[in-house]
Formats: structure tokens, sequence, C-alpha cells
């Protein structure tokens, strides 16, 4: 049985996590007043700008590094869908939206901010966190990004929107 560890994140918001299961974009349970309107995020392009922004309004004003390392993060996740575009089947209904590819970025593994959790008798405390299959992993924000934060692709059967339940979510058997 996997134990569920919590990770608090921006303040007082927490999001539970297990082992051998990495946290994603599309995992949603965001630290929102209120969810995006639907029409604001139906694009990939359009919702991959708004969960960049909402991670960087997260990050102090004044935390460049951060925030740089963010930005940076978001366009090489984008950039590697857009390397794979080629085998990338484009999800139903956005085959007339440009770059529907990038409906496959809501695998990539989501930043926490100001995070921080309790594992294997470890306290992480980190600026931007990720929580991997393996565990958890500290942005280093005076390196290059962390390959493993970019093969995200690996594992992905389907993409699926972080802020639109998916049909039939939630009922029982």
């Amino acid at each position: 049985m996997n134990e569920t560890i919590t990770i608090t994140h921006a303040g007082r918001h927490s999001v539970d996590v297990v082992p051998a299961r990495g946290l994603r974009l599309a995992d949603g349970n965001y630290p929102l007043f209120k969810p995006p309107a639907p029409e604001s995020v139906a694009s990939p392009d359009d919702c991959l700008a708004f969960l960049r922004d909402l991670h960087l309004s997260l990050i102090d004003v004044f935390d460049i590094a951060a925030r740089r390392w963010l930005m940076r993060y978001f366009d090489a996740v984008i950039a590697r869908a857009d390397a794979a575009r080629v085998e990338l089947p484009v999800p139903g209904g956005l085959g007339a939206v440009a770059n529907g590819h990038r409906a496959w970025c809501y695998g990539a593994y989501r930043p926490l901010i100001r995070a921080k959790l309790k594992h294997d008798g470890h306290v992480f405390e980190a600026g931007i966190l990720f929580w991997l299959a393996d565990g958890p992993l500290v942005a280093q924000l005076d390196a290059d990004i962390d390959p493993r934060l970019l093969d995200y692709l690996t594992g992905v059967a389907a993409p699926h929107h972080p802020f639109v339940r998916r049909p039939l979510a939630g009922l029982l058997g």
C-alpha cells in the first residue's frame, strides 16, 4: 500500500502525493480563489500561459532567479513537446486548434512553489520543488533544468486538462 505524503506549498495550501507516481500539471488542485473560465484555458497555449502565470504569481516578486528558472522550465516543457510533435497524436477535439499537440505538456511535472515536506526522515524545503515517481526533486536555480523533468512524456498514456474534469470522472464502478 502506498502511503500518502502531504506537501505544503504556496503558503497555506497542500497537495497529497504517493510514492511511484509523479505530480503533473494535469493533476489539478491548484491554489486558486476561482477556477479559470473554460474558454480562457481551452487551447493548450492559453492553458500553459495561465499555468505559467499562476506559478509565477506564487513566487516572491523580487526572487528574480526563481522567476527566470520557472519561465525557462515552461519554455523547455513546450520545446520538448514541439520536438516530439510528429510522434504525438493530437488529442480529440484539438485537431483544428493551433499547437494542439501541446496538450501533452499537461503531463509535465508540476512545480510546487515555497514547498515543504517530510519524506524518508528528511525535511525538504525549497523555493521550487517537484514530486517525481522516485521522490522529491529540488530545482537548482543556478543550474540547467534537470533532464528528468523533461522526460515527462514517458509513462503518460494520454493528456488530460488540468481544469476540466474528464468524462465519467468520479463515477464509482
